[in-house]
């Protein structure tokens, strides 16, 4: 997972839903001899050393190198899945791909987890409407939906 630095007050769930990357975000500030691993919550920080006891070089992406991935690379879950496992009902929970074209753009495809079609529908509907996802328009010219086996 890459240590991002350049991030400014971003959180770490903000830059998922803009970038769709996982990262530990660092802040403005380079350190100087900053961590090559850490834990997910930023928590222990460990850092490489070559045989004759020196560091490793480090490479920090800033983030003004970083360009969005795929939306397709973000599975998104609908609150009815969480219901379900709670439930230990996992045979409920089903996989599907969503391919949405606007009036704008060509297709865009998204992963859902939901428990029915519908279900993963109201969920990428959602996501869409509160998230700025790249669509250059809320007109869906078609959507394609398809369960992932």
């Amino acid at each position: 997972m890459p240590h991002l630095r350049g991030t400014g007050e971003m959180k770490g769930y903000q830059f998922i839903l803009k970038y769709r990357k996982n990262a530990i975000l660092g802040g403005d500030t380079v350190p100087r001899r900053p961590p090559i691993w850490s834990c997910s919550s930023g928590c222990v920080r460990f850092r490489k050393v070559l045989p004759n006891g020196e560091d490793t070089p480090v490479k920090v992406k800033l983030l003004k190198n970083v360009r969005p991935a795929p939306a397709s690379l973000i599975t998104w879950e609908s609150d009815k899945v969480s219901e379900a496992l709670e439930k230990n009902n996992r045979d409920a929970i089903h996989y599907y791909s969503i391919e949405i074209t606007t009036d704008l753009d060509g297709p865009v495809t998204f992963s859902v987890s939901a428990v029915s079609e519908e279900d993963a529908l109201d969920t990428i509907d959602n996501v869409l409407k509160s998230h700025d996802m790249g669509l250059k328009s809320h007109f869906y010219q078609s959507i394609l939906i398809t369960e992932k086996d």
